[in-house]
This record gives structure tokens, C-alpha cells and sequence, in this order.
């Protein structure tokens, strides 16, 4: 089985003339999967889409129940991710908690950031603490305006550059700051091959070392219990970057088990069957490229035993 765990749908009246029309084209997306043997594809809000000035509670209330009638309707070709803003209030937890609940959505996906405001926010602590009850997958997806972006005015760098990175600088706040030591039962999915995580480790790690070096500048708070590589091996990590040596170093990282394909398609107009060929393409035995295809994904979502 062939599950594409990242790509994005939308409600149609989301609708706007200058979006993408393959968000709104589920048959559309239905021919691509059987042109490139892809049997399901996971979907959620990235939040780059949304209504203009929409109210964020609406927007994840309206993408919760799109979610579940299009998971239900297409069942076992859809499967949505509930959305969710990880420093909202009471009834953002709520709606969150009723999307897997009782829609029964297997996962959610959320922002790196929201205005600047990244995952080791305080803000944060009781968002975490309800995923972890609930034990469903958090799908990590950079923002629309996201880090660096008075410098990306050209050449559509906030998509190719901007978001990597942001979802780098988030992830890598989170776990400095204890967020993988208070919360070690969270399973992070983290976009776009987790930025350029797999490529930090060794500099996460003499940055660790030196931590008591104060020539070297601050470390605070000191809170880790093992170096920051040990941190990164917890996260699951998404192929979708079109570069087979990119995810080779992922999963030279993480380990074959913590790598899951992903296309980005809807929206990103790439034929669907090139993301599936990255994957064939890799240096690993067909068992791994077995569990990066389908496997990995389907133990994460409450898909096989």
C-alpha cells in the first residue's frame, strides 16, 4: 500500500481565482493516485489558502468537517487531518478534541508559527498535552508568512526557501528547549524532509557540548537529559522534496523507520508519480522502501497492527 502522507485540500467555498484549482479537484486527484500507484493520500489545512481575514475557530470548524465527509466519502483513497492552531484557547482544544473524537480524524496538522509565535511557546504546553492523550500524529507544516520573509519578495522564495526553514527553526526551539523531553510520546511528521534537520545533528551537538563554554555565547534553559541528535532520531521526517539525495540523508538520519513519502500534490502541480520515483530511487533494500511508501505511515495513522 501506497499512502502519500502530505498534500492539501480545501473546502470549495474556500474558493478564490487565484488558487490552485487541483485543492478543489478531488477526482482530479483520484486519477493522479492511479496513474502513479498511490493508493491514499493525507490531506490537511496548511493554512496558505484560507479565506482572507477568515476567523481562525470558523476555519478549522469548516476544515474539520470537510475533513471527515471527504475521508468518509472517499473512504480508503482520502484520509483528512484535523486542523488546529496550537496557541489557541478552550475552544480551539475542544474542536480538536472532538475532530478525532468524533469525526474520527487519525491525525492533525498545524503551522510551525502563527505570527512569529513558534512551537515552543508556552502557549503551546496545553495543545501538546491533548495530543498526547489523544496519541494521533501531528503533522508540522510551515506557515504562508514564515521566517525571513521582509528578505523573500522575489523569485517565490517564502515557498521554496522560507518555508523549509521555518519549519527547521521551529522544530529545533521545540527541542532545545525540552519540548521532546516533556513530551517524549509525540509523533512529529515534520514537512519537506524537516527542513534541514537531518543536516544539523553534528552542529546541534558540538552546540551541546559546549553548552558550558561561555566564550561560545548563552545556552538556556540547560534542560536536556541527551544531545539534540537524539531528539531529531524521534522525529518522522516527509520525502517530499523532488531531490533523492535529500531524503537519503533522512534517512540516514532518522532511520528508514521514521521516513514517510509524501508529494505535496494537491497543490504543487508536479506529477505525482516523479515524488513516487524519489523514493524508488534510494540506496536502501525494497523492505525500507516498502515502509517509506506505505508502511511507516500506516503504523503512525491506526492503519495496520
Amino acid at each position: 500500500m501506497v499512502i502519500d502522507c502530505h498534500s492539501h485540500l480545501v473546502p470549495k467555498s474556500w474558493f478564490h481565482p487565484k488558487s490552485p484549482k487541483a485543492i478543489f479537484d478531488i477526482e482530479g486527484l483520484l486519477e493522479e493516485q492511479d496513474k502513479a500507484g498511490v493508493n491514499l493520500t493525507v490531506f490537511g489545512n496548511n493554512w496558505i489558502r484560507t479565506p482572507d481575514g477568515a476567523d481562525s475557530f470558523e476555519v478549522v470548524k469548516q476544515f474539520n468537517e470537510f475533513a471527515a465527509e471527504a475521508t468518509g466519502k472517499y473512504s480508503g483513497r482520502l484520509l483528512g487531518l484535523a486542523s488546529a492552531v496550537p496557541f489557541g484557547d478552550d475552544r480551539m482544544l475542544q474542536e480538536t478534541e472532538r475532530a478525532v473524537r468524533q469525526y474520527g480524524l487519525k491525525g492533525i496538522m498545524v503551522n510551525s508559527s502563527v505570527k512569529g509565535e513558534y512551537l515552543d511557546s508556552p502557549r503551546a504546553v496545553p495543545f501538546f498535552e491533548l495530543v498526547t492523550q489523544l496519541n494521533v500524529p501531528l503533522f508540522v507544516h510551515p506557515p504562508k508568512i514564515t521566517i525571513g520573509a521582509e528578505k523573500m519578495e522575489i523569485f517565490r522564495l517564502p515557498e521554496m526557501l522560507g518555508r523549509p526553514f521555518d519549519t527547521t527553526l521551529s522544530l529545533t526551539r521545540f527541542i532545545l528547549s525540552g519540548g521532546l523531553e516533556k513530551f517524549p510520546k509525540l509523533k512529529l511528521v515534520c514537512a519537506h524532509v524537516g527542513g534541514a534537520l537531518p543536516m544539523l545533528p553534528g552542529r546541534l551537538g558540538f552546540g551541546y557540548e559546549l553548552r558550558h563554554d561561555t566564550s561560545f555565547g548563552p545556552w538556556a534553559p540547560d534542560v536536556l537529559t541527551k544531545p539534540p541528535a537524539e531528539y531529531i532520531k524521534q522525529l518522522y521526517l516527509d520525502t517530499v522534496s523532488l531531490h533523492t539525495p535529500a531524503v537519503l540523508c533522512a534517512v540516514q538520519t532518522v532511520g528508514a523507520d521514521h521516513v514517510l513519502f509524501g508529494s505535496d500534490f494537491p497543490p504543487v502541480p508536479i506529477a505525482l508519480k516523479r515524488s513516487v520515483d524519489v523514493v524508488e530511487e534510494l540506496a536502501v533494500s525494497d523492505d525500507d522502501k516498502k515502509k517509506i511508501l506505505g508502511g511507516n505511515a500506516a503504523k503512525l495513522l491506526g492503519l495496520s497492527g
